[in-house]
């Protein structure tokens, strides 16, 4: 008789009433869970009683994830946790993905699992995105890998890694497998191939076990849906994601070590292309305060540049507004609008944002929605429509040429400190890491990105950087006139404003100017008598 049948809710019927259940998870998933496993996915299920580190590389539709939090949740259930110097500690699963929403996708799982069965869900006493708690002591706790989050500390019995291949090399050595330092932890990886990190590693190591699941091994996948994504699909990307093969083709655009915090000689210098900052990212943000703010940064100098990802058939439409007058530049606004939000309204706010933010250039992907173009003009977007400046700023067609442009400029700000995120902006991250290209037949760059994610926030960010260079030209100057800038901080008595130092610096040296272009300084010749003032 299937446990969910039973009318009984004393939750230590799940202990007691089926003897056969703690040690037998395959027996659980099926029979109480309800789900059918393929051969490769009951021998991980069998590897987990015996190995102590398993990578489950398996297509994409192939159920990976919910095999997997099927076997959290009877860990949760039975597991007897373990001695460590002398005290018993329960299960604590540490289950981590590379951004947040990744996480949530798999407690959504989780939940769904636990509440098939009435005396599973009665024997939980807490559930959040944050943490699940058993009666029995053990919890599942949840965790965001993103490079710019702080996860250092939790010590862990399990330790469960999502889409492992798109966490970073430090955030994985650093933080994520420390989990287990002192326990010995069960490592359980799952992920595509993508790039040579510690994900590709590991699925070389002998020492871990491997298990592999190509498309064609489960019994539950469509041979025509994998077909139809073949006939769509990069061809790398489809190799990687549902042959289960390291493809040496696609190669990482922005790679990983670009927002990892510098270090000379093993230590860290401070440098790090993410930071602690606040930015607006909703709607309701936009308001007088925000426009008094603003106000206030224009008048000291600030200048802002925006980009526009137009929303398609699957993706959304993305505002990104940087601030430019300094170094890094930095996000001040990305707003992201779900698919099938109206273009007027969208296009009534990024007028207001336009205004009040005094934005001095605006790209916008003009590829396939030519008409957002005129809403934008109706609201007073300063975007021109003139053709002949259409290459390099304003409505931008998508190219393979301007798509690497733009990528080279974001990795060469990058490169030296010039652009920095937020930390907290997982999903702008996430979608740096994972765009990848591949060079074509004839030396063009094809950009991609992983199947059902997604790049909008992306190149609306790259559209707002695409005429930014990596110095201003007052810092240019300051560079090239070192002395000058010595002496203005040694004498400061003496300086006026930067700006009308320049200004006479460039004076002094226009050689149209007649007369006494230089003032003579102590210790020169004099031209007259060749003698010494």
């Amino acid at each position: 008789m299937l446990l969910q049948k039973q009318k009984m809710t004393d939750y230590t019927t799940l202990l007691e009433k089926v003897a056969d259940y703690p040690k037998n998870p395959k027996g659980f998933i099926s029979d109480v869970l309800n789900r059918k496993l393929s051969d490769k996915q009951a021998f991980f299920i069998d590897c987990t009683k015996t190995k102590k580190h398993i990578v489950a590389i398996w297509s994409r539709q192939t159920g990976k994830s919910t095999v997997i939090a099927s076997y959290i949740v009877h860990r949760g259930l039975y597991g007897t946790g373990m001695d460590i110097n002398g005290e018993h500690i329960p299960e604590h699963i540490a289950v981590v993905a590379p951004i947040r929403d990744q996480v949530i996708n798999l407690y959504e799982k989780i939940e769904q699992l636990i509440h098939r069965s009435e005396l599973i869900s009665n024997f939980v006493i807490k559930s959040s995105i944050f943490k699940i708690k058993f009666r029995n002591g053990n919890e599942i706790k949840f965790f965001s890998a993103s490079p710019g989050s702080q996860i250092r500390g939790y010590t862990a019995t399990c330790i469960v890694i999502d889409e492992s291949q798109d966490i970073t090399d430090s955030k994985y050595a650093g933080d994520v497998l420390p989990f287990g330092a002192t326990t010995n932890a069960l490592i359980i990886e799952a992920g595509t191939p993508k790039t040579k990190n510690h994900f590709y590693n590991a699925m070389k190591s002998s020492a871990i076990e491997v298990i592999k699941q190509p498309w064609f091994e489960c019994p539950f996948l469509s041979e025509e849906y994998v077909m139809a994504q073949k006939a769509i699909s990069v061809d790398s990307l489809w190799r990687q994601e549902y042959m289960c093969e390291f493809v040496e083709e696609g190669v990482m655009a922005f790679p990983s070590r670009l927002f990892e915090p510098e270090t000379l000689l093993g230590e860290v210098t401070g440098k790090w292309n993410l930071g602690d900052y606040k930015y607006v990212t909703k709607v309701e943000q936009v308001n007088s305060k925000l426009a008094y703010k603003i106000a206030e940064l224009v008048k000291e100098g600030a200048t802002f540049t925006a980009g526009i990802d137009v929303g398609k058939i699957n993706d959304n439409t993305v505002y990104t507004i940087v601030r430019t007058d300094q170094r890094p530049v930095r996000l001040a606004l990305q707003i992201e609008w779900p698919l099938g939000t109206n273009y007027s309204e969208i296009a009534k706010l990024i007028g207001l944002c336009s205004r009040i933010y005094q934005i001095g250039e605006t790209n916008l992907d003009y590829t396939n929605e030519k008409g957002f173009l005129e809403r934008l003009q109706e609201n007073d977007v300063a975007i021109s429509s003139d053709t002949a400046k259409i290459k390099s700023m304003g409505p931008i067609v998508f190219t393979s040429k301007n798509k690497a442009e733009m990528v080279s400029a974001a990795v060469l700000l990058l490169e030296n400190f010039s652009l920095q995120l937020p930390r907290t902006a997982e999903k702008l991250i996430s979608q740096f890491l994972n765009q990848q290209y591949e060079i074509t037949g004839n030396d063009m760059y094809k950009y991609y990105h992983p199947t059902n994610e997604h790049d909008d926030m992306l190149w609306s960010t790259l559209l707002a950087l695409k005429n930014i260079k990596l110095y201003e030209f007052k810092d240019t100057i300051a560079q090239a006139n070192s002395w000058e800038k010595y002496d203005e901080i040694i004498h400061p008595e003496k300086q006026n404003t930067v700006s009308e130092i320049l200004a006479s610096n460039q004076l002094m040296r226009n050689k149209n100017i007649t007369g006494n272009r230089y003032q003579v300084a102590t210790g020169r010749r004099n031209k007259v008598g060749r003698g010494w003032i």
